[in-house]
């Protein structure tokens, strides 16, 4: 299927679509699923788009997927295939974790660009106006994370998920510093290890001007081995 017949390309994102276009197979189709979704195979994805749901902002949000994968950057997929092999990291950090991880490092790209198109912030995401880390949230993690020395792993995996959503949240809602410094003060350590890949993250450029530039590797590997020392030593329920 054709986007421009069905409203989907404007003057915002042809240049997008037509380089995309130029490295990989790009299926479009209609669904009754009620959500955009793109899945990819090596150079050919798929787009599939609600019928009752036609939108350009969404649809755009797609393509900026494909274009993370374009410049084959791999951090969700990095960091799973380094986590699987360690047994403590392994059982405390769920796949779903995993995934959400992944899709949150891109959207931290993928939104610079976004807005630079000229597409509305409030359709980036679906879940726009949801609170990605509420008082009540913040209260369960204060009640959970730790026991005396014993750390309990559906907690830790929860912290990083609250903690990752808040990042890539473009609407950066009034009470996140108020989360962010909670988190911080439960566990400085290991928001400090959050908190050095987000930042290496968002300096990595999209295009690699040398071959001796740092890449996603060194930053999900990094991430990796620190989230290993961190977790040495440390008693998981």
């Amino acid at each position: 299927m054709n986007p421009s017949e069905i409203e989907l390309i404007d003057k915002r994102n042809e240049k997008l679509w037509n380089d995309l276009n130029k490295t990989h197979s790009i299926d479009i189709e209609l669904s009754d699923y009620p959500n955009y979704a793109c899945d990819s195979f090596e150079n050919n994805s798929i787009i599939l788009i609600p019928k009752d749901d036609i939108c350009i902002d969404s649809f755009t949000h797609e393509l900026l997927h494909i274009l993370i994968r374009q410049k084959e950057l791999y951090f969700g997929s990095s960091l799973e295939n380094l986590i699987q092999g360690n047994e403590i990291l392994n059982q405390i950090l769920s796949d779903n974790l995993i995934e959400h991880f992944g899709n949150c490092i891109d959207h931290i790209k993928m939104l610079p660009i976004y807005l630079e198109l000229g597409f509305d912030k409030k359709k980036f995401k679906t879940d726009y106006d949801v609170n990605k880390c509420s008082k009540a949230e913040i209260q369960q993690l204060k009640d959970n994370f730790r026991i005396g020395r014993n750390y309990y792993g559906e907690a830790v995996d929860f912290y990083i998920g609250k903690y990752i959503a808040i990042k890539a949240d473009p609407k950066q809602h009034i009470n996140y510093s108020k989360s962010l410094n909670e988190l911080k003060k439960l566990d400085s350590k290991l928001y400090a290890i959050l908190d050095k890949c987000i930042e290496d993250w968002k300096k990595m450029p999209l295009e690699k001007e040398n071959i001796w530039d740092d890449d996603y590797h060194s930053i999900s590997f990094e991430f990796y081995e620190s989230l290993t020392e961190w977790s040495d030593g440390k008693i998981f329920v």
